[in-house]
Formats: structure tokens, sequence, C-alpha cells
């Protein structure tokens, strides 16, 4: 249901945060499958999977970033009498908070992986 409430915002955004999550998953999914432990990867492949992965999340954090000010902006006009659209106020909370637990999930698996691997033993 909250996926319909998203995208009845603007298409735009919805867009640009989708896009922003496929590509994090692509760039994931890439390294989940040629892992680090192979002897024919160096290390200038790992410190460049990594920084597409750091560069995915960034544009993730940053598309949060942006919906979650849209949103903001919107209670304030709202509250302040510009516009009187309280559906419009609504959806932008919804897709807003969507995107920050969305955003929060994949940054307590990123500190729980980094975590995993500052315990295994060398």
């Amino acid at each position: 249901m909250s996926n319909m409430l998203i995208s009845a915002l603007n298409p735009a955004q919805t867009q640009n945060f989708a896009s922003s999550v496929s590509a994090f998953e692509q760039k994931l999914n890439a390294v989940n499958a040629n892992p680090a432990d192979q002897t024919d990867q160096t290390s200038k492949t790992d410190a460049s999977s990594f920084g597409s992965i750091f560069q995915a999340y960034l544009d993730l954090f940053n598309q949060t970033n942006s919906l979650q000010v849209d949103s903001q902006n919107l209670q304030l006009d709202y509250a302040a009498g510009k516009t009187d659209d309280m559906l419009s106020v609504m959806l932008a909370q919804e897709k807003a908070y969507t995107s920050l637990n969305f955003t929060t999930q994949v940054t307590s698996r990123i500190i729980s992986a980094y975590q995993e691997i500052m315990r295994m033993q060398m």
C-alpha cells in the first residue's frame, strides 16, 4: 500500500529514488558475486568496488535527504496557509518516512557487515 502512496506524489522523485535503490542493489550483488577471497582480484578492483558501493549509498542518502526537505517544505506551506492540499502533504510525509526507513535499514546492514568483518581472524 505504501508503494502506491509513494508513487502518487512525484513520479520524477520516485523514479530517482527507485533508480538509486536499484543501483545500490546491483553494486552489492556484483560484489557478492565476486567475493574478495578470490585470488584473481586485485586490491584496486576491491577499492573500486567499495567506492562504487559507497557512491551508490551516498546517492541513496542524498535522495532520502531531498525527500525529507520536500516533505518539511510542504508541511510549512500547509501550516502557513500557502496550500490547502492535505493529501500532498500526507503523501510527502509517507514518502519521506519510507525512504528514511529504507536508508536506516541499509545503514544498519552496512554497520553489521563491517562489525562482522572486524571480528574475522586473519
